[in-house]
């Protein structure tokens, strides 16, 4: 209930007893009774001055002794329902008792800053989701600490290292006694994914909390509308891979048109799966294996992803700028091609396999990634890239196996 802002408090009967006690006191103006009296008060030293602003009766209200005596609370309770002020009038300056319903002058004193013994950043409790690329909503902090002292703390900005652009706020406010807990607000557009880093110094303690930056996937399918896709081609060696940084590990899987089942694996760190696969499906999948409107059971990606229509590929391939990622050429090692759609959108160019034996073509050269899109009984449409500005759209015959990239539902 104490009405001073944060840092401050109502000063102790203590504290007001030695303002008086080692300060030289000076009367200032005219002290006599009016209620249009501002121009009489006491200087406490050369820093402090304090009007004689009088009071407000405890029983009516009615306003006493303004321009003639000053009444200012402390916060120390006497007996009863009274309490301790400062009373001074132009001769007079201690320690009075007066009723709590009377109305008195409060100027707030500084109060003694809280601390804590420690503060635990590795059991903090992050409310929200970071996410690259997209502007921080809704995201919190709360970061526990121990031995608290209590008192105030003034707050603080902290700036993220590793992953920037995000912003720690704590707004002014209070440590409690013992254990408690502080409450960061997170702002910003997180430059990429990975752990955003911030050095906490706050009541005597540091810590550096880590916030982690999830990677999101998108691109615009329309002029104004962006769609999620998965971030790594469907059978990628290791989905916790930077989907940004083209290696072998993201490579990933190929799939015939319509079938669920993967039918060539990708690459793996010492073997390319180049060749010509053993009994490689010859078989087109029916018509309807794969479709626009809903997804088919035969669909192969997670709950919540499908694969891409072909509308949806053409809308990637106007809307977003193109941007080649290193070097195309033709080879079974080469894992280090792609395209940038946009700033959140990378596609290796993982070559294909050849509808008759499943052997890999055009790897590094080439991206070839199915649409859910019909094109006839035999074929299925493709959104394919190399290096330049070609990206199109074409018919394949089901039977070859291409990339999948999965996008949101």
């Amino acid at each position: 209930n104490d009405p001073c802002p944060v840092g401050y408090r109502v000063p102790t009967r203590a504290q007001w007893v030695g303002a008086m006690a080692n300060n030289i006191i000076t009367n200032v103006g005219t002290f006599s009774y009016s209620a249009t009296n501002y121009g009489a008060g006491k200087k406490i030293g050369n820093q402090l001055m304090l009007p004689a602003a009088g009071f407000r009766n405890y029983v009516n209200s009615t306003l006493g002794y303004r321009g003639y005596g000053g009444h200012y609370w402390s916060s120390a309770e006497n007996f009863g329902d009274y309490a301790w002020f400062l009373y001074f009038e132009s001769s007079v300056a201690n320690t009075l008792s007066s009723s709590r319903t009377s109305g008195l002058s409060v100027r707030c004193i500084e109060d003694t800053p809280g601390s804590v013994g420690a503060i635990n950043c590795s059991g903090a409790t992050v409310t929200g989701t970071l996410n690259s690329g997209q502007a921080a909503s809704g995201v919190s902090v709360s970061v526990p600490y121990t031995g608290g002292v209590a008192g105030p703390h003034s707050g603080q900005t902290v700036t993220s290292t590793g992953v920037t652009g995000l912003t720690a706020t704590l707004s002014a406010g209070g440590f409690d006694s013992g254990a408690g807990s502080l409450s960061y607000s997170i702002t910003g557009t997180p430059a990429s994914a990975g752990t955003a880093s911030f050095a906490l110094n706050i009541g005597g303690q540091t810590c550096a909390l880590n916030v982690s930056v999830a990677y999101v996937c998108r691109a615009k399918v329309t002029a104004t509308d962006y769609k999620d896709f998965m971030c790594h081609n469907l059978g990628a060696a290791n989905f916790s891979a930077d989907p940004f940084t083209l290696t072998w590990e993201i490579n990933g899987g190929y799939w015939q048109w319509g079938r669920s089942a993967q039918a060539a694996e990708g690459p793996t760190a010492t073997d390319p799966k180049g060749g010509a696969i053993s009994g490689w499906n010859t078989t087109d999948a029916a018509n309807g294996s794969w479709a626009d409107g809903s997804k088919t059971g035969n669909d192969p990606c997670p709950a919540g992803y499908r694969v891409p229509t072909k509308e949806q590929w053409v809308g990637v391939i106007a809307n977003n700028t193109k941007s080649d990622i290193g070097t195309f050429n033709n080879s079974d090692t080469n894992y280090g091609a792609g395209v940038k759609f946009g700033n959140q959108l990378m596609l290796p160019a993982a070559g294909y396999r050849i509808f008759n034996d499943g052997a890999v073509s055009t790897r590094g050269y080439l991206g070839a990634y199915w649409s859910s899109t019909e094109y006839d009984t035999y074929a299925g449409f493709r959104m394919g890239f190399t290096s330049g500005i070609n990206a199109n759209m074409a018919n394949y015959n089901r039977t070859f196996g291409l990339s999948v990239r999965c996008i949101a539902e």
